[in-house]
Formats: C-alpha cells, sequence, structure tokens
C-alpha cells in the first residue's frame, strides 16, 4: 500500500498542493494583528484593534475588516510606518474577500492564487511608490502627509478605473453598433 492522497487512491484526479480554506482567513489575522500592534500600539485601541481583526477572520462578509482598515488608517494618518499600513491593510482586504466567498472546508489549490497573488504585488508595488514620493516630497508635513497621500491615491484610483473602464465601455459601443 503505498502512502498517496486519499483521492489517488479512489481514483479522483489529483488537484495539486493545496492549503485549508481557512489558511486565507489566518493570514488576514495574522496582518490584522501584525498591522494593529504597529499602527495602534499599546493602548485600549489595540483591544479594539485586534478584536475587529479576529472577527474579520470569523466573520468574513461581515463589516468588520473595513472597520478595522478604517481604526488602522486613521491610526496611522500621522505615523512613520506608512508602508506597514498599506501592506497590512490591503492584505487584510484582499484576504477578508476571498475568504467571504471561499466554503469553509474547501481545500484551495495554490495554483489557483497566483492571480490574486500577482494583482496583490502589483498594487502594493504601485501604492508603495505613490506613497515614497508623496512622503518625500511632504514628509515634514505631519498629518497633512496623509491627506495628500489619500487625495494621490484616490487620483490613481481614478485614473486606473478610467484607464480601464473607458476602453471596455467603447468596444461594448463598438459591439452594440455591429
Amino acid at each position: 500500500m503505498t502512502a498517496g492522497s486519499r483521492a489517488e487512491r479512489s481514483g479522483a484526479p489529483s488537484i495539486g498542493p493545496a492549503v485549508p480554506a481557512w489558511t486565507i482567513g489566518a493570514l488576514g489575522l495574522v496582518a490584522g494583528v501584525v498591522g494593529s500592534v504597529v499602527e495602534v500600539g499599546a493602548s485600549g485601541w489595540l483591544v479594539v484593534a485586534i478584536g475587529l481583526a479576529a472577527a474579520a477572520a470569523v466573520v468574513p462578509r461581515g463589516p468588520f475588516a473595513a472597520l478595522l482598515v478604517a481604526q488602522l488608517a486613521l491610526a496611522g494618518i500621522g505615523g512613520t510606518y506608512l508602508p506597514v499600513l498599506l501592506l497590512t491593510t490591503h492584505l487584510v482586504l484582499a484576504t477578508s474577500l476571498l475568504w467571504a466567498w471561499t466554503p469553509r472546508t474547501a481545500r484551495v489549490q495554490l495554483r489557483a492564487l497566483v492571480p490574486s497573488a500577482l494583482r496583490f504585488v502589483a498594487v502594493q508595488v504601485g501604492s508603495q511608490a505613490v506613497a515614497f514620493v508623496v512622503v518625500a516630497l511632504l514628509g515634514g508635513a505631519g498629518p497633512v502627509g496623509g491627506v495628500w497621500l489619500a487625495v494621490a491615491g484616490t487620483i490613481a484610483l481614478l485614473a486606473l478605473a478610467l484607464g480601464l473602464f473607458v476602453p471596455m465601455l467603447l468596444r461594448a459601443g463598438d459591439d452594440a453598433e455591429r
């Protein structure tokens, strides 16, 4: 008898390397706790932030991930850990959205997570670069730098949306004319 998986023994096809679906929620929980410790620091708000991170991992379709991101953003406006804030808030939201629509008892193929991971890295590279430029230009401005970062991020998101959706809408109009 070989030590293969149960699927191989029963004649089912192999799905490749996979992880339990709950690991997606666990990754979001770790990101939320690390972001909370770095951004909020030791205070009563840290307990609230960790509670929100745990609730976001347990109830991913609830508002808890968004509330945690809002709390971290408010705590990190004048902070010096902007790269950590961008990384952790994005990771909390990305894992929460993915975990919300994954069955709890499922196994997720690592190969299926590659497109999401590539999108995550692409957004992080862009946002970290914008954050670096804004902080370099307005670093000594205190909380004003956070406001300008929000403005720059909003403009970048609008430009991205226009760059993606306007050509798609123009193509849809051409298809309708045919």
